[in-house]
């Protein structure tokens, strides 16, 4: 049977979406959906494989396939660094036929971070990679300093380096507010469809404009290291997330914020004390409206509670504080203080 271009275009496009979540079996899944025959699917695959889309691993008879990736990598001493000409002289070439919304997140990512590590890591070198393939972008910054984690700790006073990623999750931190807003990781976690910070035992995972979460590592891993990943037809806007927690009509700040209240929740802590309420709030009387996700949070104490939703609303009135995700428990304890204002 002799298929035509779109249908044959049809074909190819299901197989490189599929190859990285189906290596060993995309064959059987490609004939299995479009009920064709395993010599039609070897010809399609034969032809990615010469337009070097996907390569082949293994054997003929266990054949094993992924998307072929393209990497760079450069390492770099950390003295006098610029992160706008190292991203103009080594990065942006390799970008220049990727869609402008996806590049420019690209360069938003990952001038942030190299700031970050030319500024905050203590870190004698800095190393970069970009790998490329035909849906994806990925960019990783990493340094053999402090660690993040570590570092918002001793600037804080915090009691874990795990309480460091709450202050992260909120935005508007840093270690150097003079020099500094803080907003770098906050909006970058937010734009790439996956980010990650490694440091030492700790990760924080963010998936796109959704909150991250947090898990611990079985290994040591010294420094920072920050994985940015976007797909290539993305079609996420970098002034749209911004424009999402500021109101470009009345105040061009960033002036929201949202908080993954689960991140708390650390080693299955329960949210019961006037303490834990407080490290939660620190930092929220520099936003206008705060939105607190209760996603993941069965219930909170009475004191947790009251801290928050009177105490704090009635200091700041200016604050908005928005609840969502809330279980039944966490509304009944929510309405039960509100009404004792």
């Amino acid at each position: 049977m002799k298929f035509t271009k779109e249908v044959i275009d049809m074909i190819k496009t299901f197989m490189i979406h599929h190859v990285s979540g189906n290596p060993d079996t995309l064959t059987s899944m490609t004939c299995s959906h479009f009920q064709i025959t395993k010599p039609t699917v070897y010809k399609y695959i034969n032809e990615l494989v010469e337009d070097k889309i996907i390569e082949k691993l293994g054997s003929n008879r266990s054949p094993h396939y992924r998307l072929v990736e393209t990497v760079y990598n450069w390492q770099y001493e950390n003295a006098h660094l610029e992160e706008d000409i190292l991203w103009s002289r080594d990065v942006a070439p390799l970008l220049k036929d990727t869609k402008s919304n996806v590049r420019e997140i690209c360069q938003y990512g990952y001038t942030e971070m190299v700031n970050n590590v030319i500024d905050h890591s203590e870190s004698d070198t800095l190393d970069v990679q970009l790998a490329a393939d035909y849906l994806n972008i990925k960019l990783r910054v990493s340094d053999s300093g402090i660690g993040i984690f570590e570092k918002i700790k001793t600037a804080l006073g915090l009691e874990h380096p795990k309480q460091a990623i709450l202050e992260l999750a909120k935005g508007k931190f840093t270690s150097d507010p003079e020099n500094h807003s803080g907003e770098g990781i906050f909006f970058t976690s937010r734009v790439f469809d996956s980010f990650m910070i490694s440091s030492h035992q700790l990760r924080f995972v963010g998936l796109g404009n959704e909150n991250g979460f947090l898990f611990d590592e079985r290994n040591d891993l010294p420094g920072t290291t920050v994985h940015m990943e976007i797909k290539k037809d993305s079609a996420t806007s970098l002034k749209a997330i911004f424009d999402e927690y500021a109101d470009p009509d009345k105040d061009p700040s960033f002036h929201k914020t949202r908080i993954p209240v689960e991140l708390m929740q650390h080693e299955g802590e329960s949210l019961l004390s006037r303490s834990q309420a407080k490290r939660l709030i620190s930092g929220f009387d520099r936003f206008t409206e705060v939105i607190l996700d209760f996603k993941g949070v069965t219930q909170i104490g009475q004191a947790f509670s009251d801290e928050i939703f009177r105490v704090f609303t009635n200091k700041h009135p200016d604050v908005h504080l928005v609840t969502v995700n809330t279980s039944a428990d966490v509304e009944n304890m929510i309405k039960r203080v509100q009404s004792a204002k």
